[in-house]
């Protein structure tokens, strides 16, 4: 029990964790970029910016959801090393033993570098993508985009099971990478990071990643078309539901542009967040329990 209660508070204390979107580093550089670039920095102090109904349910469901990590997702989860022992060994009884590849280690560490940011970049585009267009993904989706008020912990504004999920593909997409590696090259593989996160990621979260979840409407000019803004992402969760299948990128725009859902956030007015309905309710009982309820109607 209390082996449980120590690692619910690390859980949930996570501003000195550089892996987390959180970190105190990440919410400085984003306030100096506030105060260097936007006019609106002073509503950023606002108490009824983050004392909002909105936002005070992201903190709430934040907890929940840490609360049930540890309990319940976590335990039943498979390590990256198992489910990569697993892929290893598919691969060696489809291809059997191939030669390895020749790569300076120096060489090798920065292409599993890139390598790891951009495919686990397009696992989660992916997920997000699969998240609006399959309806009984949306019913459960549909809890992040309920948010009115965006602020960085609408992040971790996530139905539950849409938290499960995400667990099952970062596991399947760190385990996927480090087995390519492992078969290509026969060695094990480190990548170049700050603070043990990937350099890419870190810088990702650094230049603003919280302003994401903001009223803070920065955008990047040109480069939008190669990078998703923070202004980008609040057009996907703008309220008009025209733009909720638009920008489902993380960091990088590729994607979208792919599959043709890049706006750019040149010319376009920010309105209000949410869904397109009526009413919003920022209850458990209509985020958490009807969602599970809806899938009998479905």
């Amino acid at each position: 029990m209390i082996d449980f209660f120590s690692k619910l508070v690390d859980s949930v204390f996570i501003f000195n964790k550089p892996a987390n979107r959180l970190y105190f580093l990440y919410l400085i550089s984003s306030l100096i970029i506030v105060f260097l670039f936007s006019k609106e920095g002073r509503k950023i102090f606002s108490k009824k910016y983050w004392l909002h109904q909105s936002a005070v349910f992201d903190y709430k469901i934040f907890l929940f959801n840490q609360f049930l990590k540890i309990l319940v997702i976590i335990p039943l989860m498979f390590s990256v090393f198992q489910v990569s022992s697993l892929m290893l060994s598919f691969l060696y009884q489809v291809f059997g033993n191939v030669k390895a590849l020749v790569v300076s280690d120096q060489n090798l560490v920065w292409i599993f570098t890139i390598t790891s940011f951009v495919l686990n970049d397009f696992a989660r585009f992916f997920m997000h993508f699969l998240m609006h267009k399959i309806p009984v993904l949306w019913n459960f989706h549909r809890t992040h985009h309920t948010a009115t008020v965006l602020t960085p912990f609408t992040l971790f504004r996530n139905h539950p099971v849409e938290v499960l999920l995400s667990q099952f593909r970062n596991l399947i997409s760190y385990s996927l990478i480090s087995t390519i590696f492992l078969f290509l090259f026969n060695k094990q593989v480190g990548g170049v990071d700050i603070l043990g996160v990937n350099i890419f990621g870190f810088a990702f979260n650094f230049i603003g990643s919280n302003l994401r979840h903001s009223h803070i409407f920065l955008g990047y000019g040109p480069l939008e078309y190669f990078f998703i803004s923070p202004a980008q992402h609040q057009i996907h969760h703008a309220r008009a539901s025209k733009f909720y299948d638009k920008n489902f990128g993380v960091a990088i725009a590729l994607w979208d542009f792919i599959f043709g859902s890049l706006v750019i956030s040149k010319k376009i007015e920010m309105t209000s967040f949410g869904v397109d309905e009526l009413e919003t309710h920022h209850t458990f009982n209509s985020q958490v329990i009807r969602p599970i309820k809806n899938l009998f109607l479905l």
